[in-house]
């Protein structure tokens, strides 16, 4: 199956997020994750986010457990077809590091070769593995800013039987309001959103599924560090939860 990808970037959070350092904020984080599609494109395909990170102990794909899972329920009823991270196509139950329902991650190792592919394609979405400069992180706190993106599944468009297109969603800037020990919050301003770049619906979508396995980064100084995974999203109050980065070991194991 092909893949083809779209570049809608909206940047939003407080006007920290104007000018060429916002912009930048917004697109890092989708310098690191790509799509991770499933299912049979005949009967309906589902889509999430995978987060492409390098902990010093190879490459890592890490999304979430609920992805996995709904690609196991699939398997079960006959129905899994096909399993690609951008354009790479894997079996990720079998390259399954570790797993956690009550974290809702997962992460799967990837090969060399696989990591190869799933960063050739000619575009800066999804280009690199990140690499941190120490591991774990120091945690967000409450009123830092991150920088996040993603695919939401509203965005995906099927161009022909063999090729999906993907629209990304990052914001630039948006505010930590919640931390707590495993997971912190961040609720969505929009009315403090500056601008949208290439996709004028931004401000609209109020249902992000197919951000989960997304990445969040904060800026510290010269640097930028990988510090949660998106996992659920509340439209109600536009609640956007991530979990912990440092929940995962540099090996990949979650911690418990």
């Amino acid at each position: 199956m092909k893949y083809n990808t779209t570049h809608h970037v909206a940047r939003g959070g407080k006007k920290i997020a104007a000018g060429p350092l916002g912009q930048e904020l917004c697109k890092f984080p989708l310098l690191f994750t790509k799509p991770v599609f499933f299912g049979e494109p005949q009967s309906g395909i589902n889509n999430g986010t995978v987060s492409l990170i390098n902990l010093g102990k190879g490459p890592l794909a890490i999304t979430c457990f609920h992805v996995i899972e709904k690609f196991r329920e699939l398997a079960r009823e006959g129905k899994q077809g096909l399993f690609q991270i951008g354009p790479c196509g894997l079996d990720p139950l079998s390259q399954l590091i570790s797993q956690s329902e009550h974290f809702d991650l997962a992460v799967i190792g990837i090969t060399e070769k696989q990591a190869k592919e799933i960063t050739q394609e000619d575009a800066r979405i999804g280009s690199s593995f990140f690499h941190p400069v120490c591991w774990p992180p120091e945690q967000v706190s409450e009123g830092e800013f991150i920088a996040l993106g993603g695919f939401p599944g509203r965005w995906r468009t099927q161009l022909a039987s063999d090729v999906l297109q993907f629209g990304t969603y990052s914001i630039g800037a948006s505010r930590v309001t919640i931390v707590r020990d495993s997971y912190f919050v961040s609720q969505f301003e929009r009315e403090y959103w500056v601008k949208s770049l290439d996709n004028p619906e931004f401000g609209q979508l109020d249902r992000l599924g197919g951000l989960s396995g997304g990445p969040a980064f904060v800026e510290r100084g010269l640097r930028l560090d990988f510090v949660g995974v998106i996992y659920q999203f509340s439209p109600n109050y536009d609640l956007l939860y991530l979990r912990h980065a440092g929940v995962i070991a540099a090996d990949g194991q979650i911690t418990q």
